[in-house]
């Protein structure tokens, strides 16, 4: 499956009104919409309590991550989870749902719209074990136990999403993108724990990945950070999502990898838009930023990755969120990735 539009939206929203958001994500994103997270109206909005929200073991406390196991109530919720995703019905997807304040506006815009993709943004399994480390006090992805924790909250969570975007609108084909920060940490994480390997990240990532394609959906993997893109190819993403505007040459050392999922119809997301501030924003031209996109594509080319391939699978996006901007330059900057979406669709 390929996306029907060639832009994927990201990221908070600095609006301190709801409407304004709807507004903004309707007139841009109809095609493609996000879950719009609105930190000014809603504190607590972020992608972290959206995945990590009613897992089990998992609680919030004083701005927090605490986990706690090995209880009853513990044992209770893991078998409900596992009903959730083994029957993944609304019933038991209800169980593990989220409090996400834009939600209702996301279904009813995909509705409005008949959108034929719509993200959601979540944690992926790798970098949710490594949040949950700290909150633990263990080495949590060396139990497999807990792997499978991690990979079915993950999916449930996707799964609760894609049911009712099923519900508005049953023809449009839902793209999880997970956010796997710390892929770009990984060498870290493999050095200071010799049981986790490049292989166990690959399995955690790989189940999921399976689970939420058998449902319908196209699955990405999205690290702003330098890191090994073999990991989320080998595990059969659907699209890789990288900061091509700060990192334009992360995809070089992968040329043969790159050309062969290419070539089985993988998509590559180029985050070629910065927001880093209000000034930066300012000096942003459509030209510009289309120029060195278009720039770092062509030098993947000279690498020896056919050039018709790359232009076929790209979708372009932000680098970061906008809640600490002005809207009007949170629209400036949006308005350019479409443009410069529109100019890349001409490439093909």
């Amino acid at each position: 499956m390929k996306l029907k539009s060639r832009y994927i939206p990201y990221g908070d929203l600095p609006y301190g009104e709801q409407k304004f958001a709807t507004h903004m994500v309707a007139r841009l994103y109809g095609k493609c919409p996000g879950i719009a997270q609105l930190p000014n109206i809603y504190p607590d909005d972020n992608i972290v309590v959206r995945t990590l929200q009613g897992m089990p073991g998992v609680c919030f406390k004083d701005g927090k991550i605490v986990m706690m196991t090995g209880t009853q109530k513990y044992d209770h919720e893991i078998s409900l989870l596992d009903k959730a995703f083994s029957s993944p019905n609304t019933k038991n997807l209800e169980h593990f749902a989220s409090e996400i304040g834009f939600l209702e506006k996301y279904l009813q815009i995909i509705k409005k719209f008949q959108s034929p993709n719509a993200v959601i943004n979540l944690l992926g399994p790798f970098t949710v074990s490594q949040m949950l480390l700290e909150a633990g006090k263990e080495q949590m992805l060396a139990d497999k136990s807990y792997r499978k924790l991690f990979i079915q909250a993950v999916c449930v969570k996707a799964l609760w999403i894609m049911d009712k975007i099923k519900e508005y609108c049953p023809s449009t084909v839902p793209v999880v993108l997970l956010e796997e920060t710390m892929l770009g940490q990984l060498g870290v994480v493999k050095r200071s724990n010799e049981d986790i390997t490049t292989e166990v990240v690959v399995n955690m990532l790989s189940k999921v990945i399976e689970k939420l394609k058998s449902s319908g959906a196209i699955v990405g993997v999205q690290c702003f950070e330098k890191c090994d893109w073999a990991v989320p190819i080998q595990a059969g993403a659907d699209l890789i999502s990288f900061d091509s505007y700060n990192n334009p040459n992360n995809l070089h050392v992968i040329t043969e990898q790159l050309k062969e999922y290419l070539q089985r119809g993988g998509m590559i997301n180029w985050a070629c838009v910065p927001t880093v501030s209000e000034e930066n924003i300012k000096s942003l031209t459509v030209d510009y930023l289309s120029k060195r996109l278009f720039t770092t594509i062509e030098n993947l080319f000279l690498e020896g990755v056919p050039l018709d391939l790359l232009y076929r699978s790209a979708t372009v996006s932000l680098n970061a969120g906008t809640k600490d901007i002005p809207a009007m330059f949170a629209e400036k900057i949006n308005m350019i990735l479409i443009q410069i979406a529109d100019r890349l669709a001409v490439k093909i």
